[in-house]
C-alpha cells in the first residue's frame, strides 16, 4: 500500500491522460469500421451510441466518486476500513451495472425507436444497443476497479488495462468485421468486439488487483456498516454523477440551437469537438490526479499541503489550456483542411478554434477547483453551480445571441465563455473561503460514528 499523501499530481495524471485518450480512440476505431461497413450503419449506430456513452460514462463518474472515498480512508491510515470501501463498492457497481444491463438489452429496439430509428437503421440501432449496452455490467466493473487502481496511485497501471482493451478491440474489429476471410458480421462484429475487449479488459483489470498488486476486499461486519458504507459512496458519487448528466443534455440542446443556425455550422463545430476534447482530456486528467493526491492529503489532516498543491495545479492547468488553445488556434488553416474542403465550414472551423482561448481556460479551472472542493469533502457545490449556471445562463444566453440576436455559433461560443468562466469564478470563490480548517474534514461523515459536518 503507497505512503499516505506521496503523490506527485503529474505522476498521477499522464496516465489518466493516455487512458482516456485510449478509451477515446476505441471509440473513433467503432465509428470508422462501421464507415466501413455503410453510412447506414454508421448513422444508426450513432444515434443510439449517446444513449450507451452516456450510461457508461455516468459509470466512469461513479468509479471516481469512489476512487475519492478510498484515497480519503488510506491517508487517514486506515487500510482496514477501505477493504470494506471496496468491497460495498464492488457489490453497488455489480447491482447497477447489471440493472442498466438487463435494461438496455430487453428495452434496446424501443430506445432505438425514440430516437427516430426505421426500417434497417432500427435493426442496426437496436443490435448494437442490445450487445454494447447489455455489457454495461463489465463497464460498470471496469470503472470500480480502475477508481481502487487510482486511489492506491497505480495510475499507470489502469492506462495499461485501456491500451490493452483498445488492442483487443482492434484485433477483434479486424478479425469478425474488415477480413474478408472472416464472418463479416458488420454492426454485430463491432458490438461484439466492444464488448469482448471490455471484458478482456475486466479481466486484465482484476488479475492487477487481486494477482498483481494484490489489494484485498473485506466484507463488512454488520449489515449497519455496510449500509453505512454504501451511503458514503453514494454522497461522494450521485452529484459527481448528476453534473455530467445534466451537461450531456445540455448538448443536447445546443446541438439542436446550433442546427437551426445552420448546417455548416453544425459540422464545424463536430469537427473541432474532436481537436478541443483533446485539450478537455488534458484538464479532466490533471484534475484527476489533483483530487486522488489532494484525498489522500485531505485524509491525513495536511492543510497547507492541500492549499499549496491546489493552487500551483490550478495555475499550472489553466496556463496550459490557454498554450494548448493558442497553438490550437494558430493551426486553424491545417487542421481544418484536414477535415473539409468546404470554405464555409473551414472558416467557421476557424472561428470556433480561436474561440477555445475564452472558455477552454475557464474549463481548466473549473474542473481543477472542482475536484479540489470535492477532496476535502464538498461534493455538493461544484455540481449544484454546474447545474444552475449551465441551465440557467448557458443555454438561454445560447439560444438568445445566437438567434434572435443573429450572432449564430458566435453567440453560442460566447454563451459557452460566459458559463464557464462565471461557473469558474463562483468555484474559486468557493474554495479562497474556505478557512482551513474546513479544508482537513469532509462535509460528508467518514464513519458511521463521526458526527457531518454540513457543506454550507
Amino acid at each position: 500500500m503507497p505512503p499516505k499523501g506521496n503523490f506527485g499530481v503529474f505522476s498521477l495524471s499522464w496516465p489518466i491522460f493516455l487512458q482516456l485518450l485510449s478509451t477515446y480512440s476505441m471509440g473513433l476505431v467503432d465509428v470508422w469500421a462501421l464507415g466501413r461497413i455503410s453510412d447506414d450503419a454508421a448513422g444508426a449506430v450513432g444515434s443510439v451510441n449517446t444513449v450507451a456513452t452516456f450510461v457508461l460514462m455516468m459509470f466512469s463518474f461513479m468509479g471516481q466518486g469512489g476512487s475519492l472515498v478510498y484515497a480519503r480512508a488510506l491517508g487517514r491510515g486506515e487500510p482496514g476500513q477501505v477493504r470494506e470501501y471496496y468491497f460495498v463498492a464492488l457489490l453497488l457497481h455489480v447491482v447497477l451495472g447489471a440493472a442498466v444491463s438487463i435494461a438496455l438489452f430487453v428495452l434496446a429496439e424501443d430506445v432505438a425507436g425514440l430516437m427516430g430509428l426505421r426500417g434497417q437503421h432500427l435493426a442496426f440501432g437496436t443490435t448494437f444497443l442490445q450487445i454494447v449496452g447489455g455489457s454495461a455490467v463489465l463497464h460498470s466493473l471496469v470503472a470500480m476497479l480502475g477508481g481502487v487502481l487510482a486511489a492506491n496511485g497505480f495510475t499507470r497501471h489502469a492506462m495499461f488495462a485501456a491500451v490493452f482493451t483498445n488492442v483487443v478491440n482492434v484485433t477483434l474489429i479486424l478479425v469478425l468485421v474488415l477480413s474478408t476471410s472472416g464472418p463479416r458480421w458488420g454492426v454485430r462484429g463491432v458490438a461484439l468486439s466492444t464488448a469482448l475487449a471490455t471484458c478482456a479488459g475486466l479481466l486484465y483489470s482484476l488479475w492487477l488487483v487481486f494477482f498483481r498488486i494484490r489489494i484485498r476486499f473485506r466484507r463488512p461486519g454488520t449489515v449497519g456498516q455496510l449500509k453505512a458504507h454504501a451511503a458514503l459512496l453514494v454522497a461522494f458519487s450521485l452529484p459527481t454523477m448528476l453534473e455530467p448528466a445534466f451537461w450531456q443534455l445540455a448538448q443536447i440542446v445546443t446541438t439542436r440551437i446550433i442546427s437551426a443556425v445552420g448546417t455548416d455550422e453544425l459540422a464545424a463545430r463536430m469537427y473541432t469537438l474532436s481537436i478541443t476534447n483533446m485539450i478537455g482530456m488534458f484538464s479532466s486528467a490533471l484534475s484527476q490526479g489533483l483530487q486522488i493526491a489532494l484525498g489522500h492529503l485531505a485524509g491525513a489532516g495536511e492543510t497547507n499541503r492541500i492549499r499549496r498543491l491546489a493552487r500551483n495545479t490550478r495555475a499550472a492547468g489553466v496556463v496550459a489550456a490557454v498554450a494548448l488553445a493558442l497553438v490550437t488556434g494558430l493551426s486553424g488553416e491545417w487542421i481544418m483542411r484536414g477535415f473539409t474542403t468546404d470554405p464555409e465550414i473551414a472558416d467557421a472551423g476557424k472561428l470556433l478554434l480561436w474561440c477555445g482561448l475564452l472558455y477552454l481556460p475557464g474549463s481548466s479551472l473549473i474542473m481543477t477547483t472542482a475536484s479540489s472542493l470535492r477532496a476535502v469533502g464538498h461534493v455538493v457545490f461544484p455540481a449544484v453551480v454546474g447545474i444552475v449556471v449551465l441551465w440557467a445562463v448557458f443555454l438561454p444566453l445560447a439560444y438568445a445571441l445566437s438567434l434572435p440576436l443573429g450572432l449564430g455559433i458566435l453567440g453560442v461560443m460566447i454563451a459557452m465563455a460566459v458559463d464557464e468562466n462565471l461557473r469558474a469564478l463562483l468555484m474559486d470563490i468557493r474554495w479562497r473561503r474556505l478557512p482551513g480548517k474546513r479544508q482537513e474534514r469532509s462535509a460528508l461523515p467518514e464513519q458511521t460514528k463521526r458526527a457531518s459536518v454540513s457543506d454550507t
